[in-house]
């Protein structure tokens, strides 16, 4: 029976949520204007919120920024030609690869030719380690980030005005102003399906990283805005294997991941070649 890889199978799913905590007022802008401000806070039809797509365009750029201070050909840089951040071997920035690698196996059926490739992108070294979690053109993520709601809400309208480089006061004619918002937390919620301890080793860096010293999200992080930090326990629940995802699809309901943060830790130390312990600030 031939393997079955890839997004055919579900090995394991992890829904981990944590309280994002904002630490000043935030700006999350909608691109659009409305009656009351210049630059309205983004909403829904239920209320303010902060969207996935811009937490995890914050966290990616992030450990794209890590990786590349550790060095040993760990990720790449999307969509850059600089030679100093292209992964040697990642098929997203690296099109000779992708293409030798297809004028390799041309003359193959074409479903073997697609089935190389999704073992080369998933389990060889056709991706970087943030490709194969976060996706990339090639390949779907194995991640997913839900949008945010704040616990509670205060909006407030802040004025701003645009300076003069050269005397470094305010200009004539170039008022503006825009929403604030205030909340004592946000609701984190991040799914990952069947992640390698190398992926368990990405999420441990970031999660490290919204503990201390916390991520910036959103617009006008230059005056203070944006500053949130991670506070408190992750809650895990999730199945591994297909005893616990019999349970799940028999009760309608993830079960509890005793140790998960133990977990991280490990495949953190395995991942950097170094030994951690609360000395060094582990959590």
């Amino acid at each position: 029976m031939p393997k079955t890889s890839g997004f055919l199978k579900l090995e394991s799913r992890y829904a981990i949520t944590a309280r994002l905590v904002p630490s000043s007022a935030l700006h999350i802008g909608s691109g659009a204007i409305s009656a009351k401000t210049d630059a309205p806070f983004f909403c829904d039809d239920t209320g303010p919120l902060i969207p996935g797509s811009g937490l995890r365009g914050a966290l990616r750029s992030r450990l794209e920024k890590i990786l590349q201070a550790i060095g040993g050909d760990r990720g790449c840089v999307l969509f850059t030609t600089d030679a100093d951040c292209t992964h040697t071997k990642c098929f997203t920035v690296n099109s000779d690869l992708l293409k030798s690698f297809q004028k390799q196996h041309a003359m193959k059926p074409t479903l073997e030719r697609e089935r190389l490739l999704e073992e080369k992108l998933l389990e060889g070294d056709g991706l970087c380690d943030i490709c194969r979690l976060f996706g990339s053109p090639l390949m779907a993520s194995k991640l997913r980030i839900s949008d945010a709601r704040p616990k509670d809400s205060k909006v407030q309208v802040r004025d701003g005005v645009g300076i003069d480089r050269d005397t470094e006061t305010a200009r004539e004619h170039i008022k503006y102003d825009f929403e604030a918002l205030y909340s004592s937390g946000f609701e984190l919620r991040v799914e990952i399906e069947n992640a390698t301890d190398w992926d368990l080793a990405l999420l441990a860096i970031l999660f490290r990283e919204m503990r201390d010293p916390g991520i910036e999200l959103g617009g006008k992080k230059s005056r203070g805005l944006g500053r949130c930090k991670l506070e408190g326990e992750l809650k895990v629940q999730g199945f591994s294997g297909s005893k616990e995802l019999g349970r799940f699809l028999g009760t309608g309901k993830l079960e509890d991941v005793p140790g998960f943060q133990s977990r991280l830790s490990k495949c953190l130390e395995r991942y950097l070649g170094v030994s951690t312990d609360a000395k060094t600030g582990t959590k």
